[in-house]
């Protein structure tokens, strides 16, 4: 049995890279489209895009195309945006969310069995139905108690990918104007270096081939 449930994790692993939901990187990195992608329309006007699988959370496509406007503007030299077409979600910038923490087994759900009767005075009652009730002054009523789940391991569904129609993608698309100054700061119109330092924690990203240790110098 456990060689049986290791086996389903593992196949439930080796999926995740086609049901996850998509972490904050680039689109087309790896032959992958999910991702990020802007393009420069003037010096000041930028269309920035995320696109994410069917199974991440919209507010990590928000938290991303923020995240990601607020780069493109640290590296203009720009200390202000604005959403000039398109919105977003701006409570992403508030709590303590982790966009992009991912789990492998995010795909897997364990059935859940009912409690036991539990005994409460001189009746017998279950979670959620009674299996012996007495009433004062009749007879007591009995009422067949339901079957207990055979002692096995939990079953695990494992959903594969359809080649049908399956939830739409989240997409989040803005075009945003780059800002020389703080003035005129309204909803639409965000501080760079406040976008950066409250999602900079909280984005994880997809390791790359620049993250892998370098082999130390030889001398």
């Amino acid at each position: 049995m456990f060689m049986k449930t290791l086996a389903a994790l593992i196949a439930t692993a080796a999926l995740s890279a086609c049901v996850a939901p998509t972490q904050y990187r680039e689109a087309g990195a790896g032959g992958n489209n999910f991702g990020y992608a802007s393009s420069k329309l003037s010096d000041q006007l930028y269309r920035v895009r995320f696109t994410g699988s069917s199974r991440t959370p919209l507010r990590w496509a928000d938290a991303f195309v923020l995240y990601r406007t607020a780069q493109i503007a640290k590296e203009a030299g720009a200390p202000a945006f604005k959403i000039v077409e398109g919105s977003v979600d701006t409570t992403v910038l508030a709590g303590e969310d982790v966009f992009g923490q991912m789990n492998l087994l995010a795909d897997v759900e364990v059935s859940q069995t009912a409690q036991p009767p539990q005994p409460n005075g001189d009746q017998v009652v279950g979670t959620h139905d009674p299996y012996m009730r007495r009433t004062a002054g009749v007879m007591p009523v009995f009422r067949a108690p339901a079957p207990l789940p055979a002692p096995s391991q939990p079953p695990l569904f494992i959903y594969m990918p359809s080649s049908g129609p399956g939830p739409a993608q989240p997409v989040r698309s803005i075009l945003v104007e780059l800002r020389s100054d703080l003035k005129d700061m309204d909803g639409k119109t965000f501080a760079t270096d406040d976008v950066l330092s409250r999602l900079e924690p909280r984005i994880k990203r997809t390791p790359t081939t620049a993250d892998a240790p370098r082999p130390a110098a030889k001398t």
